[in-house]
């Protein structure tokens, strides 16, 4: 119950209900549903409420998905937790007024392959990643290259991929732990895909990334099947009625001034003094620049808004980030790379400054930067992988993506990519396809299996 996890889903069930390919019940808690009722308008989409369990040792009240979480460090707690939806879930599940003939749930509900099993349903998960990052982490969970090297950046390589090199630089905080608690590596073993799944669907399409989701299926498995990009299943609908936000993106579109969009997501955790830095570079950097501040209240530096006033925009609300990346005068993307900021900047052309900062996001940032070539990374002036990235290296960064050479090639592959990503959802393309044939096989597979049970 994460919003980089339900996002992709709301967008799935907009694609199936367009498509006519199923009718549709979401599975969540009370406080979530106004989120998932809002996305789902339009659609003929019934919404299960499952009572999210109270008074857990250590989790605050009131908090149903991760944004919430005062501190991630609570993560874990909040993991352990939703495993008591269990019994509320099997017992909605089952008392649906229809047959239900497919579960779609979340790969970190991973007792949902169980609970669906009980009723003879099909289950294929969902989690929010790339197959670059499910591959990749597949041989890092089962090996773990990655124990006893010398340093932060000694390469290494894992078994599915020799001729990629890999340094912890590369990995998630639980991933690329050494020496990970009980509880770490408990959860990160739980949350590998179950060999009873029916597959997973994954929020991508074959040409970006097809030599690891070929390598998923004819080595790993069970079988993905890339549907995306989800985010290119919203119908785009242009208001008469422009909000602040665009206007002001129309006047530096008029004005030909390209604008820098910075954004990290709805649960990175970043340090004031490192906010501070970034206030420095953008001001430095001398271009315009959007940027949506998750912390409210902090210190940006003195005088900073009202110095950079006429260039740049700094906001502290929800804004629609994928209508902001369409906007022409987006040049530029800084992202903390996850799965839904990479494949929405991918789907409007906009090359990516990679900053990851938690998760599989590092993973994500080497896969656009050296597999892609769609954009530059960040990393911490003293070198190490939680140090401060200096105002003046920023300014660097920003200054080569928006009029380097490297900014240039960049932007030709991003929009190369976006117009791949539109045909694959298109009808008869790749993600069209497979969107099919994820119904197609799975279905067969259950009429085969009630077929045998009967026998």
């Amino acid at each position: 119950m994460s919003k980089g996890h339900i996002i992709p889903l709301v967008h799935l069930a907009h694609l199936l209900h367009r498509r006519r390919l199923a009718t549709l019940t979401f599975f969540t808690t009370p406080l979530n549903t106004p989120f998932i009722r809002d996305s789902l308008a339009g659609i003929d989409a019934s919404i299960v409420e499952l009572p999210f369990p109270e008074n857990v040792p250590g989790l605050p009240p009131g908090i149903e998905s991760t944004d919430r979480l005062p501190s991630m460090s609570l993560f874990l707690t909040f993991y352990n937790a939703t495993k008591q939806l269990r019994p509320h879930f099997e017992h909605s599940l089952a008392s649906l007024p229809t047959t239900v003939c497919f579960l779609i749930s979340d790969g970190f509900l991973g007792w949902s392959t169980e609970s669906a099993a009980k009723l003879g349903i099909p289950r294929v998960a969902s989690y929010g990643i790339g197959s670059h990052a499910m591959a990749i982490n597949y041989y890092i969970v089962r090996e773990k290259p990655h124990l006893g090297l010398a340093s932060d950046d000694q390469p290494f390589t894992v078994s599915g991929f020799p001729n990629i090199q890999l340094t912890l630089d590369d990995l998630g905080q639980l991933s690329g732990d050494p020496h990970p608690t009980d509880e770490q590596d408990k959860f990160v073993q739980e949350i590998q895909v179950p060999p009873d799944t029916h597959g997973v669907v994954v929020n991508s399409f074959h040409e970006l990334e097809p030599r690891y989701v070929d390598h998923w299926n004819s080595r790993i498995g069970p079988k993905a099947w890339c549907v995306g990009l989800l985010c290119l299943a919203r119908q785009k609908t242009r208001s008469k009625n422009r909000t602040e936000l665009l206007q002001w993106l129309d006047s530096k579109l008029a004005m030909n001034r390209p604008v820098v969009y910075v954004a990290f997501g709805s649960q990175a955790e970043i340090s004031e003094s490192q906010l501070k830095e970034i206030a420095i570079g953008l001001e430095r950097s001398g271009v315009d620049f959007f940027w949506v501040v998750r912390a409210k209240g902090v210190d940006l530096g003195e005088g900073f808004e009202e110095r950079v006033a006429e260039r740049g925009k700094v906001v502290r609300e929800w804004v629609d980030q994928l209508e902001i990346l369409q906007h022409e005068s987006i040049r530029v993307f800084v992202s903390h790379c996850g799965w839904n900021s990479v494949t929405e900047g991918i789907s409007s052309g906009v090359p990516i400054l990679a900053w990851p900062m938690m998760a599989e996001q590092r993973l994500n940032a080497r896969f656009l930067v050296q597999d892609l070539g769609i954009g530059l990374r960040v990393r911490a002036s003293d070198g190490t992988r939680q140090g401060l990235v200096k105002g003046e290296d920023l300014v660097k960064l920003v200054r080569e993506l928006v009029d380097g050479e490297k900014g240039k090639e960049a932007s030709r592959k991003a929009k190369d990519l976006a117009c791949a990503a539109r045909i694959a959802m298109e009808e008869g393309g790749s993600s069209w396809r497979a969107l099919e044939k994820v119904f197609a096989e799975v279905s067969e597979k259950r009429t085969t299996e009630l077929a045998t049970g009967l026998a």
